[in-house]
């Protein structure tokens, strides 16, 4: 790990950042039993690029999930101690509130903690891969491939139904009013209960209109909703709406550090809110970060590492961020 000092390239935006490098090595964890990493055979078959898919805070730390199953905390220091290996598939999501922390992936793999360092393995109820968690008023859902979507109340025990979507669900969030999440398929789900669910294709109700969006990860604040993806050709795709029924698209446009106008090229893979400042964050492939403000002509662009960054959060005024080869880059704000 160093602590780098970089230029203001952002104005009252990016004061500091620490870098950690990929370990080696694991450390000991706080009861001093030596951990072991877990079995990483199956990677080279796989093809799966090693890294944090996902990352959350919970407690006084930040957890990190990843490939070959990876459970990492990571505290705002830097540190980092791994902290379950009795999983060996890749975990693909998180989710925490201030009572339990879950997280989950492959193969229907669920796994919940209290403390952020025990893990459990849930009641399975599919064996379907999981790829995104979400909650809103005490019910938790996680989104499957095939468009099964998993239902619970506590975290341990989970239910299952199954949506009319005809892709994969890829995210999930929800706001106070309502679930959404979106598919594989360019379908865009939502529901008030959870239950019953209304099933859109943007790509269809759009065509001729707008262009043709392959889905990547959705975000519901209270007053807007945020799709990232790509294009067919690749660039990248971010719609925004407000109660997720009519969708515009915002063009990634910026001003580079010579002041001339740019488009985003790097494809987007996290993002997350900044309520205090009413901003947007996009982690990006080749770490890159992308700020959208409310202004639609004030973007901004800033490269943070070589790394593709996939997963990004935002909390006490910290992003935290976590890409590939188990990297992570924690930025004041």
């Amino acid at each position: 790990m160093f602590i780098m000092a970089k230029k203001k390239v952002i104005p009252n935006l990016l004061c500091w950042f620490i870098f950690l490098l990929p370990m080696d090595q694991f450390v000991s964890n706080e009861s001093g039993d030596n951990l072991k990493p877990s079995d990483t055979s199956h990677r080279a078959e796989s093809g799966i690029l090693e890294g944090y898919t996902d990352i959350v805070p919970f407690r006084d730390k930040f957890t990190g999930v990843g490939t070959d199953g990876r459970i990492d905390n990571i505290s705002i220091s830097g540190e980092r101690v791994p902290v379950d290996f009795s999983n060996k598939y890749k975990l693909n999501c998180a989710f925490s509130n201030d009572k339990i922390l879950i997280v989950a992936g492959d193969h229907g793999t669920i796994l919940y903690s209290y403390d952020g360092t025990c893990f459990y393995h849930a009641e399975p109820a599919t064996d379907k891969n999981i790829n995104g968690i979400t909650c809103k008023n005490g019910l938790i859902l996680a989104g499957t491939d095939e468009g099964t979507m998993l239902i619970s109340k506590d975290g341990k025990s989970w239910s299952d139904i199954q949506t009319k979507t005809k892709g994969n669900i890829l995210s999930l969030s929800a706001n106070k009013s309502f679930f959404i999440g979106i598919t594989d398929a360019g379908e865009i789900l939502k529901s008030t209960d959870g239950q019953n669910w209304e099933i859109k294709n943007y790509n269809k109700e759009y065509a001729g209109y707008n262009r043709y969006s392959k889905f990547k990860k959705i975000l519901a604040t209270q007053n807007s909703i945020v799709i990232i993806g790509t294009h067919d050709d690749g660039s990248p795709s971010i719609l925004f709406s407000t109660l997720g029924n009519v969708w515009a698209e915002r063009l990634p446009f910026y001003h580079d550090d010579e002041g001339k106008k740019s488009y985003l090229t790097k494809k987007p893979n996290g993002i997350t809110y900044d309520p205090d400042r009413d901003q947007f964050f996009l982690a990006c492939d080749n770490g890159g970060l992308f700020i959208l403000p409310t202004c639609t002509k004030c973007n901004e662009y800033v490269k943070i590492s070589e790394e593709n960054l996939n997963a990004i959060i935002y909390a006490n005024n910290c992003l935290i961020m976590a890409g590939d080869e188990f990297s992570v880059y924690i930025q004041r704000i």
